[in-house]
């Protein structure tokens, strides 16, 4: 019973189980995450809340603690090309945004974007 137990066991294992892992498919190309990038910032920049942005047409996810404090977005500059990470792509941005109290500040930030199945603008320096 042990014998044909461990041989199960054996074939089961030899039979597909590791290899190289094949990677994930993109979730975004570079066109479809930069278009959304552009989507949301000038969407926070025309006023809209996380909430019209992802209710918007087409939906997008954005999370930007800036943006749920209710900072406003004075201007925005993307620094380069995407690069990939991940499903998704990176990118830099530096930012003008104005906190409640009106003191506006310049800020470097980090977006991760994916666009399939949903998509979403994630900012990277986010803490738990």
């Amino acid at each position: 019973m042990r014998r044909t137990l461990f041989a199960i066991l054996l074939a089961v294992g030899a039979s597909g189980c590791g290899g190289d892992p094949k990677p994930l498919p993109m979730a975004a190309t570079l066109e479809s995450s930069r278009e959304t990038l552009l989507l949301v910032l000038d969407g926070w920049k025309a006023g809209k809340t996380f909430q019209e942005l992802n209710a918007g047409s087409p939906p997008v996810q954005f999370i930007d603690d800036d943006l749920n404090r209710g900072s406003k977005l004075a201007d925005y500059r993307i620094e380069g090309e995407g690069q990939t990470r991940g499903t998704g792509y990176s990118y830099i941005v530096v930012l003008k945004v104005q906190d409640k109290d009106g003191k506006t500040r310049d800020k470097k930030v980090a977006y991760a974007v994916t666009t399939d199945p949903k998509r979403s603008v994630t900012r990277e320096d986010r803490q738990p």
